[in-house]
C-alpha cells in the first residue's frame, strides 16, 4: 500500500470493504473524478487543463506540517519518558508488564506517525520544488520568445 492509499483508508474508511478493496461506489466515484478532470469541450464539469498553484502556500503548509511533526515527536517522547518512570515505579506489580506492552505499542505508533508526517513534508517540499523549477523554465522560455530567441 502506498502513502496515498494509506491516507485514503484512514480518512475514508467507508470507501473500503473489510478485505481492503474499494467498494463499488468508491470505484465509480474515482472514475467520475477522473472524467471530470479531463478537458472535454462542452462538458459542464470539465477541467480547464490548467492548474493554479501558489508556491508560497505550499511552502507555508510544509513549514506548518514540519512544526506539527516536531511538536508531536516532543510530546511523544515526553509520554514515553513518563511511562518509563511509571513502569519502573510499578516494578513487582503485574500491571508493570501491561504498561510496558502499551509503552512499546505507543512507541511504535509514534514512530510510524512521525514517519507519515515526514513523508507528507517531503511530498510538499518536492511538489514545491517541481513547481518552482517549472515556473523558472517557463519564464526563461517566455523571455527567449520575447527577446526573439536571443
Amino acid at each position: 500500500m502506498n502513502y496515498n492509499e494509506d491516507w485514503d483508508r484512514r480518512l475514508n474508511p467507508f470507501r473500503y470493504k473489510a478485505d481492503g478493496t474499494l467498494t463499488d461506489a468508491a470505484r465509480k466515484q474515482n472514475v467520475a473524478m477522473q472524467l471530470n478532470s479531463a478537458n472535454a469541450d462542452g462538458y459542464a464539469g470539465a477541467g480547464s487543463g490548467q492548474a493554479s498553484v501558489h508556491i508560497a502556500t505550499l511552502t507555508k503548509a510544509e513549514s506548518a506540517l514540519e512544526e506539527i511533526r516536531s511538536d508531536t515527536d516532543q510530546v511523544g517522547l515526553a509520554a514515553l519518558n513518563a511511562t518509563d518512570d511509571s513502569v519502573i515505579g510499578l516494578q513487582g506489580w503485574e500491571s508493570a508488564g501491561g504498561l510496558d506492552v502499551m509503552r512499546t505499542r505507543w512507541a511504535d505508533e509514534s514512530v510510524n506517525f512521525s514517519g507519515q508526517l515526514s513523508d507528507a513534508c517531503a511530498n510538499l517540499h518536492n511538489t514545491t520544488t517541481a513547481y518552482k523549477d517549472t515556473e523558472r523554465e517557463e519564464q526563461a522560455r517566455m523571455k527567449s520568445i520575447n527577446d526573439g530567441g536571443k
